[in-house]
């Protein structure tokens, strides 16, 4: 298979699991943990970005501000929290960076 046909298959199968796992009208949040990129932080709300996939919205208001008070964008980190309709509500940050 030819990369450029890899990328694109490995993007339409991210995108459809990313689709089933944030879709609305769950029943139950889920926990989750999610490791990559903070792109921007403001406030109550931080969007992390994985190696792979999309960009997630991540909910700050059940995280002790400590936790991220520091944070800028390029930090990397671990978000542990539960998800809700299409967002990740947060319940432990942890930076890794070096």
């Amino acid at each position: 298979m030819s990369p450029r046909r890899y990328g694109v298959a490995l993007v339409a199968v991210s995108a459809c699991a990313l689709g089933l796992v944030l879709a609305p009208g769950t029943a139950a949040a889920q926990d989750v943990r999610v490791e990559g990129k903070v792109t921007w932080i403001a406030a109550e709300t931080m969007v992390v970005a994985p190696a792979v996939g999309f960009p997630i919205t991540v909910d700050l208001s059940q995280v002790d501000l400590d936790q991220y008070r520091a944070l800028q964008a390029g930090d990397r980190v671990i978000v542990t929290g539960r998800l809700e309709g299409n967002r990740l509500v947060a319940t432990s940050i942890q930076v890794t960076n070096p």
